[in-house]
Formats: structure tokens, sequence, C-alpha cells
């Protein structure tokens, strides 16, 4: 005799052993974005969870593809360079972030800038006010100790690492419940960490997450541009990463992105002009010949890990007891939670290698009085101009920055917006 759906559902839900191999292959891009967020480091805070055989080929199609692995930018950012007055838009998941999070804290209700003059010192409104049209926030890179390819650590790889220790213990549980014949979950669970450590330990995440070069004095502006009511302003103070060269990343099949590992590429080289280039290490036999030896590492890791992921996908579809299922899915849920939450979590700009002092702050009423006022104070207003107002400017503003200042100033205080005070100029 059949047996009946509700016998059917009852064992199912018992033991919801098919149902786990179906998970590991949904939610790949949020592995990517995790991966995007934290690799670089020692220990990578991502965990094992669903998705990750997904992202396994995933990857492997962006390899053959763009060759990138960082995935594309989710938040609109505008690079301005306000000293040349270049201005591009991000291709870099890493800059889009840093702007989107540096943003978000300065919007924060209860956030306390380490500043030494407050807004109220410089005539601007009070922290409380949010009727404003601009809002330029200025900083100044600080002196970055580590090296040019590794990043700190903070945390979320505490939260990973407690993560994954539960993941171990609740992996355990059929081994005590049923004995130790039964270390399937277990033997699933370790070997997903181990896989994904790998994963984060590709040195191309690091290549595409970091320019080659890193002491940079430019003055930038970060925007979503016009139309935006947050501007980023970076001085770079010659600690600086080069915000245009991570802008404009290369693609990692250009040698460019391997020139900052030292194992990965030559000692520098004295050319022509006297300056000393240090080029990357190309494969040098078929059938790589001429690819960058970082590039190669990248491919062939990835059709390793592939290869595994295809096996371990075979050991989470053999036969379960209960609660190896439902510990099996317990495992996969905690990882899939913290993922999600590393890639969307805010992340200093000192874990992103470009520690940043906050300096002060301009708010205005009108997009244009704060650009007056941040030109006032540093002399490189323009660019924001040329960015925020790029048609034609009303007459006694075309004064103005022509340097007839009083019929647009007396204006101004006639309408009760807020006179220019100066704020004070980073350290150059």
């Amino acid at each position: 005799m059949a047996e009946s759906t509700a016998s059917l559902l009852r064992a199912q839900w018992r033991n919801p052993a098919e149902v786990s191999s179906v998970l590991l292959i949904i939610g790949g891009d949020v592995v990517r974005m995790a991966f995007s967020q934290g690799a670089g480091t020692r220990f990578v805070p991502v965990c094992f969870s669903f998705g990750c055989v997904a992202y396994a080929f995933t990857g492997i199609v962006n390899i053959l593809g763009d060759g990138r692995l960082l995935s594309p930018p989710d938040y609109n950012c505008k690079l301005i360079n306000l000293d040349s007055g270049y201005a591009r838009t991000s291709n870099n998941f890493v800059l889009s972030r840093i702007l989107r999070d540096l943003e978000a804290m300065e919007s924060r209700p209860n956030f306390k800038p380490r500043s030494k003059s407050s807004d109220r010192e410089r005539g601007q409104a009070d922290d409380s006010d949010d009727d404003y049209a601009i809002r330029i926030t200025v900083y100044e890179a600080l002196k970055n100790r580590r090296a040019a390819t590794e990043f700190g650590m903070g945390f979320p790889h505490l939260v990973a690492l407690v993560v994954s220790l539960l993941q171990i213990c609740l992996s355990l549980v059929p081994w005590f419940l049923n004995g130790a014949h039964r270390w399937n979950v277990l033997f699933i669970t370790l070997t997903g960490i181990f896989l994904v450590q790998c994963t984060g330990w590709v040195p191309q995440w690091t290549a595409e997450k970091l320019p080659n070069r890193q002491n940079s004095s430019q003055t930038f502006a970060l925007t979503s541009g016009n139309g935006s009511r947050e501007v980023m302003v970076i001085f770079g103070n010659g600690q600086c990463l080069d915000l245009e060269a991570l802008a404009s990343t290369q693609t990692p099949r250009n040698g460019r992105s391997w020139e900052k590992f030292p194992s990965l590429a030559y000692d520098p080289q004295k050319e022509k002009d006297g300056k000393y280039i240090r080029k990357a290490k190309l494969f040098p036999t078929t059938p790589f010949r001429g690819v960058p030896l970082g590039f190669v590492i990248t491919q062939i890791s990835f059709a390793c890990l592939s290869v595994l992921w295809i096996l371990l996908l075979i050991n989470v579809s053999a036969p379960t007891v209960f609660p190896e299922g439902w510990c099996f899915i317990g495992v996969g849920a905690l990882g899939m939670f913290q993922n999600a939450w590393l890639a969307a979590r805010e992340i200093s700009p000192r874990m992103r290698n470009m520690p940043l002092k906050r300096t002060g702050q301009i708010r205005a009423k009108k997009v244009m009085d704060g650009i007056m006022d941040f030109h006032m104070s540093f002399q490189l207003g323009v660019p924001l101009r040329n960015e925020f107002f790029p048609g034609d400017l009303r007459e006694e503003e075309e004064e103005w920055w022509n340097g007839t200042m009083g019929p647009y100033d007396a204006r101004r205080k006639q309408l009760g917006r807020t006179p220019y005070q100066a704020m004070p100029t980073p350290d150059t």
C-alpha cells in the first residue's frame, strides 16, 4: 500500500535530507559580496553557508569572462580629483562602499565625530538639523601602517569565528546522539569551512581591492553625483590610497594589478626616464604563456575548488537519519545569515587600509552656498561647482566666482542664510 501524503510530509519534516543539497546551490551572489567585503586577511570572515557551491561556479564564469572576482559596485559613486578637476565614475566595489559607509556614519543620529571644532563653531546648522541641501564632510588621510598587500582584522572576523565555532558545535550533535560512526555532517562542515578559507586566500582579492600606489597627495571628492546631498572630501597628505587608480581598476588579466605583490612581480627595474618600475611575473609556458602568474593562480585555484565543492555536494546528498538533516540546515542557515550581515555591513575605512581623520563639515541650505564656503576655505570648489552646476550660472553667481563676491554675499545675508566662516585647513 502506498504511503499517504501526510506520512511522507511527516518523514520529510522529521529529517529534511533532500532539500539540503538544493539549498547549497542558491544564494551565490550573497557569498560573492561577502568575499568582496572580507577577503584578503589570514582568517577570512566568511562562513560556510548555502550558496557556496553556486559561487564556486559563478567565480569560474567571472574569471573566464572579465577576469574579476570582486562584486560589481552596488552604490553610485563618482570620484572627483579636486586638484586636477578630472571626474570619473567608479567601477570598483570597494570605493563605492567607502562612500556608502561614510555617508551612513555621518547620517547616524548618535554619530560623534572626533573633531576639534564643531559645526556650530563654524556658523553651520546644529547636528540635529537635517534641513540642508548639501553637506561637505572633510577628512584627511592618516598613515597606514600595514603592508601594501595586507589588511587588518576587526569585529567581523570575531563574529565569523564565533559563528564557525557554533557551526562545528551543531555538526557534533548527530555524532553524540547517533554514535561516532555518524560523522558526515561534521565532515561536511569542517571541509566547507576549509574550502571557504581557501577561496578567500586567493591573492586576486587583494589585487582588486587595493591600488598599486598607496601614498597619494591628491585631494579627492566622493559623491553619488549631481543631486546628491553628500560630498566626502579626502586630503591625501601623501598617505592616501590612489583613489583614481582604485576607481578604474584594470582587469587582473593585465599585469598592473599584480605589481604590488613582491612574490608575484620582479624586483623594480630602472626605466629610461629614471623611474623604477616593478613588473608582474608572466607565466612562461603554454597554455598560460604571457598571462600574469597571479591570474594563473586564480584560475587553477577556482578550478580545483569547484571540483572539491562538487565532491562535497555528493556527500550532502547521502542518506541521513534524524537529526542530521536539521543539523545541516542549521549549519547552513547560520553561515547564510552571517554572510548576509557581512555583505551589507558598514566597514571602517581603516579596515580598508585608508584610515581617515574627520576635520570638519560644511552644511548649507543652498548647494551653491555650501560649495562657495568650501571654496573659500580650500580654494578647491571649482570642480564641485562644475559637477553640481554644469549649466549656466546666474549673473550674481558668475560674478562671485569671478572675484566680485559682494553682491551675492549681501543677498545671502539679506535672505538669512548662514554667512561664511572659515574651516581649519588640514595639514598638507
